[in-house]
Order: structure tokens, then sequence, then C-alpha cells
């Protein structure tokens, strides 16, 4: 079998478990209880005790940050540079979301750790919120994943995590975690409303400029690394032959990696896609294979440290998303 980066870490505890807890978190809506810029600045502090947040990796992380400006502490869990599939938290960082108001996680399995992570800790004063809640989600292609990648998936509900990805599905996700900052911390809920709508016209105008810019290329097809784009290409009619499965990291079998070669030969693809947190030499090689070339197509699951101190946003890493992509496709 090859293998496109290291192999994910497995999952503790047993299935049976996390499926009991994950059925649990699925039926709470989403909640569980146990800043660049200040986008609201005419309101006044009306408290000067920050509420305390906690987001799961990346792309929570922008969200929660963007809402909380300065009124709240949001920190990130996941480590920068880490990438989220399989990650799993040492004991350590228990104590630290323990001291939170509030855990942000997408769901759906990409935060493999939830379900054991839940079962081990004791979390009276911390609200988990679950930003996917309330979304319509796509069933997961686990078939292309093995027991270790597909488990945390499965047991959180079968379905793929990457919703992010839909710039209006991540609205759905701002205005989540807006809500919940708004009930955790009522003094300064208008200041959080605020900065979610701010942001969300952001959001907004990212998805007209994907929609402009997309408009009138050559191909409606891309070749990206791991599976990490139905929701995005579903948005934008667009077609995405993927190289691994759902995680980055998983085994690859010889006759899916003949499939995409195939593809890419058939749909004369100039451009193959590698990410930014994964060993790019399989990208490379299958490039070399057919003539194309290797480019980024972030899915946003995390950024390195250079980038973080650089103050790359998850705004900057979808344009840049989309120049690659407009070359890619021969876009005008």
């Amino acid at each position: 079998m090859l293998k496109s980066g290291k192999k994910a870490v497995a999952i503790a505890g047993g299935i049976a478990v996390a499926i009991v807890i994950a059925i649990a978190i699925e039926n709470t809506n989403g909640v569980v209880t146990g800043p660049k810029t200040n986008l609201a600045a005419s309101i006044p502090n009306a408290t000067s005790h920050k509420i305390k947040v906690i987001a799961s990796f990346f792309p929570m992380y922008e969200f929660a940050r963007n809402v909380a400006g300065d009124r709240a502490d949001v920190s990130i869990f996941i480590p920068i540079g880490e990438e989220p599939h399989g990650w799993e938290p040492p004991t350590r960082q228990i104590q630290d979301v323990q001291d939170s108001q509030l855990f942000i996680y997408n769901g759906a399995g990409i935060e493999a750790f939830i379900p054991t992570f839940l079962s081990a800790g004791n979390f009276p004063n911390t609200t988990f919120v679950r930003v996917s809640q309330g979304i319509q989600m796509q069933d997961a292609d686990v078939q292309h994943m093995d027991s270790n990648d597909a488990g945390p998936v499965i047991a959180q509900g079968g379905k793929d995590p990457h919703v992010w990805n839909d710039p209006v599905l991540a609205e759905q996700e701002v205005r989540t975690i807006g809500n919940a900052m708004e009930k955790a911390d009522p003094a300064n809920a208008q200041y959080y409303e605020n900065n979610t709508s701010a942001y969300i016209g952001r959001l907004a105008k990212l998805d007209r400029d994907i929609r402009s810019g997309l408009a009138n290329c050559q191909t409606h097809t891309f070749v990206s690394f791991h599976n990490a784009f139905n929701y995005f290409s579903q948005r934008y009619n667009l077609t995405d032959i993927w190289i691994s499965g759902l995680a980055p990291e998983a085994e690859i079998a010889p006759q899916d990696l003949a499939r995409v070669e195939n593809t890419v030969k058939d749909n004369n693809v100039k451009i193959i896609f590698s990410e930014d947190l994964v060993d790019p030499k399989l990208a490379q090689t299958l490039a070399e294979d057919t003539g194309a070339q290797v480019k980024i197509l972030s899915p946003l699951e995390g950024i390195n440290k250079t980038e973080q101190k650089q103050g790359v946003t998850f705004l900057d890493k979808w344009y840049q998303n989309l120049d690659n992509l407009r070359e890619a496709m021969g876009c005008q």
C-alpha cells in the first residue's frame, strides 16, 4: 500500500464507548454543558472579566477569535502545524478545557478525540459547542478509509466534516459561535452580535469573489490531495478528483492511485494539488508521471508556524486557494 504521509494516530478507547458518547453529543443540539481587529469597538466594555474560549483547530479558532474581538480570550487546542485528522490531546490539556467557559469544535469526526476526551474528563463549567449542528451534511466516503480513520467519523455520525470550506456553510458556523458567546457572556451580547455580522459579511464577500473568479474557466475539474472539498465543489458546480480519502495521511491503494492518474491524463489536468501540512512526495510523483505540476490547495485544516508569525488568516488562505484554482482550471 502507498501512504500519503505518516499514519494517523489510532483513537484511544473502544469504538463502542465513542459511539455511545457521540450519540449523546448529537442529541444535545450541538451543545454539551459540562484578534486582529476590533470589529465592534464602539460598544463599551461591559465587563472587565473575559470569558475563556478554546477552539479545536484553525478554522474554528479563526471564526471564534473574530467573534470574540477583545472581550474573550480565545486559544487554539490542536497546536499550530499539526494536521487535525487523528490527532490526540495529551492529558494535561484536559485541565485547560476544565478552566474554560466554551469549547468550540466542528464535529463529525474531524476532532477524533471528542468522544473519548469527553468520557475522560469532568467539565462542570464548560459548554461544548458543535458548530456543524443544524447544517445539512453529506455522507462520508468511509469506503476509502481504513478502520482507524473511519472509526471516529462513523462514531460521530458518518458525515463529511469539511463544511468550513463552503463559505456559505461557514457563515452558519460563525453564527452558532456568536450565539454561544452571547449566552456565555450576556453583558457583551451586542458586541458579539456586531462582530458576528461583520465577519459573516466578509465570508459573503468571499463567496461572491469565488463565484466571479470561477465563472469563466476552461474546465471545472481539479485534483485535490484529500477529500476535503465536497461541500465547496457542490456549492460552485465543480468536480473534485481527490488522491486520498477524508484523512490526508491515510493509506492509498494502488488501484485508487491508478484511478487518479487515468483521470488526470483523460482530462488533460495540468496542476495537481498538494497540501500545506502533509508530505508532498505523493503528489509530486503523480505529477511527474502525468506531466503536471504541483501547487498547494489548502483544506484550511491548519497553518504552519511561519504563516502564524505572518498573521495569515482563514480568509487569506482561501484567497490563495482561489488564485491557484483559477490557474489550475484556466479561468479568465
